[in-house]
């Protein structure tokens, strides 16, 4: 009888640590897919070390061990461990509560625990409180306390912060209240019935032993910050310890079992995911971008932005951010199975976005565009998915790579594709009232803007300015060539077409057949652009190989003093010679007034651009203040005498 005793509170002692790796699945497999060997393995050696070490050290060891196997490492694995002690935390204080109640075992002990139970969680409920209702301020302290540190310690407790935060938060809204409960039920069911049963096997020894003092051995105060077995010393005046070998048996056994079982246990679970599809703890992963989100997160800013970003992108991983000057986003992503990008953007500019998303499915079969794989859009968001080639690389990347013939004969194609297809479709005369609300927006309204700048005050007051050691003519010498009568006559005889409106060479992409022949499909289409000319493609096309936009992108630091603004300028022989084919093809099907049209509308995708780097790129919106007075300077060179001569005739 007595052995049978024994075992069965073995059994029911396992079965509950086996519940209890169940529970912890729940909460791992809202992000990832549990590993269940390594769980049991984390858990036995755990519990193992809790036995030999004070304040409960065996349950870090506990975290770190399983989150080294982890695909969200070792935050996502701290935060469900804190998670599974906090409900035994509330479950232990409710089991002594009653016990007091009711009046049974040792009184004073028990009733001690009770209130001790009742003051923690107490504590820790009121600190959840000011938390939710200060989380503006407990983001901001912990982004500050973090940032005392390096970069790897600083990510690292910001990352454990956003874990705690949102795994509680996940565990709440996706977990099912009545599952969470019946299985943390039928966990203490079990752990009881071991005690019980463990109990009447001590009784059998001649000294009647309770089973509510075996827990209350276990979950006494002290118990929170010494081990097992220093525990079992504080309470020599109890009579389950008067048979503290056994009690070691029956504490360390199971585990040694449980760890056995583990051992036999499939390295790695052989059922599919059937399309179980999981949450991101952080979609991000590069470490960079991942610590950029973090402290944008902790600084308290954007908190909309935060939301939506994650409902849009938390069951996903972001591979690599490949955004650049617009206000929508686009990253390389996989999801488990495929590999694509996403394009998103929130408010207003969700609103822009689905307009291109809109012109994508409407000429798509007029020249080669981006498949669409997913697309959303609400009142608050839109986003699409575009499929990822291999073979797939940006014109940009092309150019400098290949011999230049081979990027410019890809460019030609692209300009030869767009001139026999969409440029043919809603042909029609520049609209006067059309041209005039173009210059009034996109020219009078951004020179404005650039002026007023405080960044470009100190630098309006110059005539000249040196940029790099050479002199160039400041913004307001060529107000004569912007003023509306001028640009009237520059873009009289512009035409409308549906045109693609951002044809830069970042737009382009290159693909490389099965039969070795190079191809092109074009993305990002930007349709708001008033003036609705294919003389802006072509202009925007100038922006990168006459005016160097990639390369002044990369540039890293700018010095400015007065009227002197220096940076590294590596302009590339690529561009150089692309320039030259361009020009030579526009001079040779174009002539010289269309020509000349096109290099005006580069000015003013220059002019359009400044406003959104004075207000998102701070200093480094000198160095496109320089890119376009540069820019200024060659095309008022080429055509600017002559158009001010025809304006006095006129």
């Amino acid at each position: 009888m007595e052995k049978l005793l024994l075992t069965g509170a073995v059994f029911f002692i396992c079965l509950a640590h086996g519940i209890r790796v169940f529970r912890w699945e729940l909460f791992i497999q809202i992000y990832e897919k549990p590993h269940r060997r390594n769980l049991i393995q984390s858990l036995a050696l755990g519990y193992l070390l809790n036995y030999i070490l004070p304040y409960k050290l065996g349950d870090l060891f506990r975290a770190f061990m399983a989150g080294k196997k982890m695909k969200n490492g070792k935050a996502l694995a701290f935060s469900t461990v804190i998670a599974d002690r906090y409900l035994d935390l509330i479950s232990i204080g409710c089991i002594f509560v009653v016990l007091s109640v009711y009046g049974v075992g040792n009184t004073d002990l028990i009733y001690h625990s009770a209130i001790f139970y009742i003051i923690i969680s107490a504590v820790l409920l009121m600190l959840a409180f000011l938390i939710y209702f200060f989380k503006g301020t407990v983001k901001k302290t912990l982004r500050f306390a973090a940032g005392i540190f390096n970069e790897k310690i600083e990510a690292s407790v910001l990352r454990l912060s956003w874990a705690l935060i949102w795994n509680f938060k996940d565990i709440f809204q996706k977990i099912g209240k009545i599952k969470l409960m019946g299985v943390t039920a039928t966990m203490w069911s079990c752990y009881l019935a071991s005690y019980y049963m463990f109990s009447m096997y001590l009784t059998s020894f001649g000294k009647k032993t309770a089973w509510m003092d075996i827990f209350t051995m276990l979950f006494v105060q002290s118990g929170l910050t010494s081990s097992t077995n220093e525990t079992m010393s504080f309470l020599k005046n109890q009579t389950v310890i008067q048979h503290p070998l056994y009690v070691s048996v029956y504490m360390v056994l199971p585990l040694i079992l449980i760890l056995v079982f583990s051992l036999l246990y499939p390295k790695r679970a052989k059922e599919a995911d059937s399309g179980k599809s999981y949450l991101n703890l952080l979609p991000h992963l590069d470490s960079s971008e991942r610590l950029a989100f973090l402290e944008n997160y902790f600084s308290d800013k954007n908190r909309e932005y935060v939301v939506h970003y994650l409902k849009i992108n938390q069951d996903i991983s972001i591979i690599r951010d490949y955004s650049a000057g617009s206000n929508a986003t686009t990253m390389l992503c996989m999801d488990g199975e495929n590999t694509f990008f996403r394009k998103y953007a929130f408010g207003k500019e969700g609103d822009k976005l689905y307009l291109q998303l809109c012109w994508i499915k409407e000429n798509t079969g007029y020249i080669a565009l981006p498949d669409i794989l997913q697309q959303n859009k609400t009142d608050l968001y839109c986003y699409y998915d575009m499929p990822y080639n291999s073979n797939s690389v940006g014109l940009f990347e092309y150019v400098h790579t290949m011999p230049v013939i081979y990027g410019w004969e890809i460019i030609r194609r692209v300009l030869e594709c767009l001139e026999g297809s969409i440029y043919k479709l809603q042909v029609r005369h520049a609209e006067p009232s059309l041209m005039h609300q173009y210059i009034e927006t996109k020219v009078r309204k951004n020179i404005h803007t650039i002026k007023t700048a405080k960044l470009f005050r100190t630098l309006q007051q110059y005539e000249t300015v040196l940029i790099n050691g050479v002199e160039y003519k400041n913004l307001s010498c060529y107000d004569a060539y912007l003023k509306e009568e001028t640009l009237q006559k520059v873009f009289m005889d512009d035409v409308y077409a549906v045109i693609h409106g951002d044809l830069t060479i970042e737009n382009i992409i290159c693909t490389r057949g099965c039969d070795g022949k190079d191809d092109f499909y074009i993305i990002d289409p930007n349709p708001g652009n008033i003036h609705d000319s294919p003389n802006l493609d072509y202009g925007k096309l100038l922006q990168s190989i006459h005016g160097g936009y990639e390369f002044l992108m990369s540039a890293k630091e700018v010095k400015t003093d007065h009227n002197r603004i220096d940076f590294l300028f590596t302009r590339s022989s690529a561009y150089t010679e692309l320039h030259k084919y361009l020009r030579n093809y526009m001079e040779e099907h174009f002539g010289y007034e269309k020509t000349r049209s096109i290099y005006f509308h580069e000015i003013i995708h220059w002019l359009r651009l400044m406003p959104y780097k004075i207000e998102k790129d701070g200093k480094r919106a000198f160095l496109f203040y320089a890119g376009m007075l540069m820019v200024m300077n060659d095309v008022i060179t080429m055509y600017g005498e002559d158009l001010l001569e025809r304006n006095t005739t006129l």
